[in-house]
């Protein structure tokens, strides 16, 4: 990452470039630590080391722009005390005989150092006796947990980090099993010459515990049953130290409280009761709020307001009360103009509409299990290119009258890790002509399925996740003993993990993979090709059946493509495409949209078709640019196939690209730009087959999209 020849004009560049972000700042007076190298640490996870230095490369945006990310000046004095503490640092990993013997500073050019320092390690401590006394008294459940907390073993390099994450986490799990007052005392010799430890953990149990009384204060409007419902904590229990953050974790998550504190009394412990104080801060309870937004992209240039009132203590007993109203309209056919199609004026005001209601009900059967029951309404337009060729004003416009209602319980289990949603839902969708007569030939779409949802969270922050796993999972049963005019099963797995320090110690890596499998019991038969439906909707998909199969899928089937998706595609644009009977355009003067070959369509008549099966692979780095602006670099892929259980992967769509954050109030205002590099979506072709190619897609004449959105793609 150092800088050589010719950086200083690009610098010039880079100014000009990302002025208008705030960037550039002026040249400090030291020269700017380029490239930071630390020889002979490669067995060593040097992550924690960094953090620790003073002395630290500097970020460069895409590796060439200065100036943009936080930089590090040389100083000689600071460079003395950060060889002091990577010895401090190798000999607590073991090390004891570490030394930094050479410092080596070369300077670039006027403004750029490399900074080389050697470290040579020496041979390191073993440890070579582990004695765990007290343990035996412990009950056997107890026991085993307690012997597992102890991580290291006879033969392993002394690790002085380790050696005291063993004493907390020891103390913790006998906490956890009823000893609060136990006291764990640890003690390591090191043997220098013979290098080796030897450890010992040494375990006082004291009186077998149990809480005391709960007292709780704070409340004001909140009553206090369903607090200590919630809490879930009562005198005479076993001491529990899970039970302590199971219970902090439940009240936080009401949404009623800014702060809570659980403090423990360990004063007597010749009485073996720890008693409790519960303080708890009330937040605002009711809550209104407004605002608005607007979309444009390849679809639509639309505009919306958003309201929205809740209480948090509606009618009493901590139920959750709240109702959103999202009304909107899109200017038609205005968009940003794709494939060399002309820039269209507004012609017709498309409305749409957003309501939402829930009530929630805290501690319904027990403590932790918490019931819900939310409606909702949507009117919404179903929107999709319009090719140069096409006369927007003569575009049939679908649009759906929704109505959706859910009741179900969520329970949440490990510490709050794990938590199980499982509802009965029910949804009906009218469809009706915005323009046209699309809706002419259709019939509406009753969907009735219950669902498990379920998810997995180990992120250090729901929010702005730093580091950590999350994994989801749901699986509806549509139709069948449940009626509808729906039969399926579908099923949409998904994992998502984040690391830190990739590009530098403030970076964000995260990395996203999720499947969608969709089993159809009574339609889909006009994807497959090979079909007699599949072949009636290639050469007539006006045809009653193939329509009645199509308007299934388009609210069932899975869709690949977008900012929250595949970024270098525009919504919904990965995946088999065809002509779809009621939205074929009767703005393609003379042309008919019936025909076997895909390739022989005209770009009007093709429709993205949804698909059975999907996989979706996002890898990104998140990197500060500069106050509250920060930059991504990306890498997506997905594909999207017409048969059951059917993954490809010589389709990966790969869509690489950059994009910019500004953190506002609101949550991360998003720009992305993803790109579709030739020969990366169908590998060894330079072009997708004509059944899955989005016409009209390009960008100013380059395969690429464009995403402007509110909050992270993943």
């Amino acid at each position: 990452m150092g800088l050589r020849s010719g950086t200083l004009r690009r610098a010039a560049v880079s100014c000009v470039v990302l002025a208008g972000f705030g960037g550039c700042r002026a040249w400090p007076q030291q020269p700017v630590v380029s490239k930071l190298e630390l020889e002979g640490l490669d067995d060593l996870n040097t992550g924690a080391l960094d953090e620790q230095l003073a002395t630290t490369e500097t970020s460069l945006l895409f590796g060439i722009f200065p100036r943009v990310l936080e930089y590090s000046t040389y100083d000689p004095a600071v460079l003395g005390k950060d060889t002091e503490r990577i010895e401090r640092w190798c000999r607590a990993r073991g090390y004891y005989e570490a030394k930094v013997y050479a410092a080596r500073v070369v300077h670039l050019d006027a403004h750029h150092v490399r900074v080389e320092l050697a470290v040579e390690l020496g041979e390191p401590v073993h440890v070579r006796r582990v004695d765990a006394r007290g343990l035996a008294l412990l009950p056997p459940s107890v026991t085993s947990k307690a012997v597992r907390a102890i991580d290291l073993r006879e033969g392993e390099i002394f690790d002085e980090d380790r050696f005291e994450s063993d004493k907390s986490e020891l103390s913790r799990v006998i906490a956890d099993g009823g000893y609060a007052f136990a006291h764990v005392e640890v003690k390591s010799n090191v043997d220098l010459v013979a290098r080796a430890a030897d450890v010992t953990y040494a375990v006082e149990l004291g009186t077998y515990s149990r809480f005391g009384a709960v007292r709780i204060d704070g409340l004001g409007e909140i009553p206090e049953k369903p607090v200590r419902d919630t809490l879930n904590l009562h005198e005479g229990d076993p001491y529990s130290v899970s039970e302590l953050e199971d219970a902090r974790t439940a009240l936080l998550n009401l949404g009623v409280f800014s702060s809570v504190q659980i403090a423990e009394d360990r004063s007597h412990p010749e009485s073996g009761r720890v008693p409790l104080k519960v303080t708890v801060r009330e937040s605002k309870l009711r809550t209104v709020r407004v605002g608005g937004g607007a979309v444009f992209d390849v679809l639509r240039l639309a505009a919306h307001v958003t309201t929205g009132w809740e209480d948090r203590n509606f009618l009493g007993g901590m139920r959750r009360f709240s109702i959103d109203a999202r009304p909107g309209i899109t200017f038609f056919p205005t968009r940003v103009p794709t494939g060399g199609a002309p820039f269209w004026a507004p012609e017709r005001i498309l409305p749409e509409f957003h309501l939402r209601m829930v009530l929630r009900q805290p501690s319904l059967f027990e403590a932790r299990t918490a019931g819900f029951l939310s409606a909702e309404y949507n009117l919404f337009p179903v929107l999709y290119p319009i090719s140069a060729d096409e006369d927007p004003h003569h575009e049939p416009v679908l649009g759906y009258n929704q109505i959706r209602a859910s009741t179900g319980l969520e329970r949440a289990f490990f510490a709050h890790h794990l938590t199980l949603t499982p509802s009965y839902n029910w949804q009906a969708n009218f469809p009706f002509s915005y323009r046209g007569d699309a809706a002419k030939s259709l019939d509406p779409v009753r969907v009735s399925f219950p669902e498990l949802v379920s998810t997995l969270d180990f992120r250090n922050d729901p929010l702005e996740p730093t580091r950590g796993l999350y994994v989801s999972n749901s699986v509806q049963v549509a139709g069948y003993i449940f009626q509808g005019t729906v039969s399926d099963v579908r099923v949409r797995p998904e994992v998502r993990a984040y690391t830190r320090g990739i590009l530098g110690r403030r970076s964000v890596f995260a990395a996203r993979l999720g499947f969608g499998f969709l089993f159809p019991k009574d339609y889909g038969s006009s994807l497959n090709p090979s079909s007699t439906l599949g072949q009636e909707a290639a050469v007539n998909p006006k045809d009653p059946d193939v329509v009645a199969d199509q308007q299934q899928l388009l609210l069932r089937a899975f869709y690949s493509g977008g900012p929250n998706s595949n970024r270098g595609y525009p919504l919904r644009g990965v995946g088999p495409h065809g002509p779809i009977g009621f939205l074929v355009p009767t703005g393609l003067s003379g042309v008919n949209c019936a025909t076997a070959n895909a390739a022989e369509l005209p770009s009007g008549c093709i429709r993205p078709l949804g698909g059975l099966t999907l996989w979706e692979l996002s890898l990104e780095t998140r990197f500060p640019i500069s106050g509250s602006l920060w930059g991504v670099a990306f890498v997506d892929a997905s594909d999207l196939t017409r048969e059951v259980m059917q993954i490809r992967l010589n389709y990966p769509h790969l869509s690489p690209g950059l994009g910019l954050r500004y953190l506002s109030p609101v949550g991360p205002l998003r720009l992305d730009v993803g790109f579709r590099p030739v020969y990366l979506q169908w590998l060894g072709h330079r072009h997708l087959p004509p059944s899955e190619e989005q016409p009209n897609s390009d960008v100013l004449g380059v395969p690429m999209s464009i995403a402007l959105a509110i909050g992270e793609a993943f």
